[in-house]
């Protein structure tokens, strides 16, 4: 087998392998506002939901590697405290990666990429109109991992509010999985479908 230490190779390197073999992973449209008002989206794979009482979900933004910059959103969200993770789905993936792109601070990236902002209920940081499940999140927590380029810092999220688009619900009102047709992220340029032939079931032994 091949073996890596990660001490003798580089952080891109290791990045990719990373990215590769922990996959799929949920994709975090997150959308933040800076202290000027300026919306920001941008998509995050480092991501997952991890309680239910009280309701957390965690996303990492990090740092670049090629030069160890910060991204627009974790400088929003340390002014302001709040965000939307907006859920993605095979619908809107390329204008999601749309987004991904790094733009000056100064741009709407609802705009560059074609996405609807609409107004939040309890929080500043608009929704993505087009995303199936929207949840309206206060920042309890920010960790950061490290100082170096690929290091991560960890946005510890309580949803407050989650708005979820009717036409994703089967007769039950249950998210149906080949209705909201999500994407998963795995290594280089590639995505998942998990909807229709890629799923399967599996009942638990009693």
């Amino acid at each position: 087998m091949l073996e890596i230490n990660p001490n003798n190779i580089t952080t891109k390197d290791l990045h990719q392998y990373l990215l590769s073999s922990i996959a799929p992973r949920p994709i975090a449209l997150a959308s933040t506002i800076d202290v000027n008002g300026v919306n920001n989206v941008s998509p995050f794979s480092f991501f997952n939901i991890f309680s239910a009482k009280p309701p957390i979900a965690i996303f990492s933004p990090a740092r670049r590697v090629r030069d160890n910059t910060t991204k627009d959103t974790l400088e929003n969200i340390y002014n302001i405290k709040e965000v939307v993770i907006n859920i993605v789905n095979e619908d809107i993936i390329d204008k999601v990666i749309t987004t991904s792109n790094d733009y000056p601070k100064e741009i709407d990236e609802f705009i560059e990429s074609g996405l609807t902002p609409i107004a939040s209920k309890m929080i500043k940081p608009r929704r993505v109109k087009e995303s199936p499940v929207q949840m309206e999140c206060k920042v309890n927590q920010i960790i950061e991992l490290g100082n170096k380029g690929g290091a991560g810092n960890l946005i510890i999220c309580e949803i407050i509010l989650v708005h979820i688009n009717h036409s994703i619900l089967d007769k039950n009102q249950r998210i149906d999985p080949n209705k909201i047709k999500l994407v998963g992220r795995l290594g280089a340029d590639w995505y998942c479908k998990s909807y229709e032939q890629a799923l399967f079931q599996k009942n638990k032994n009693k």
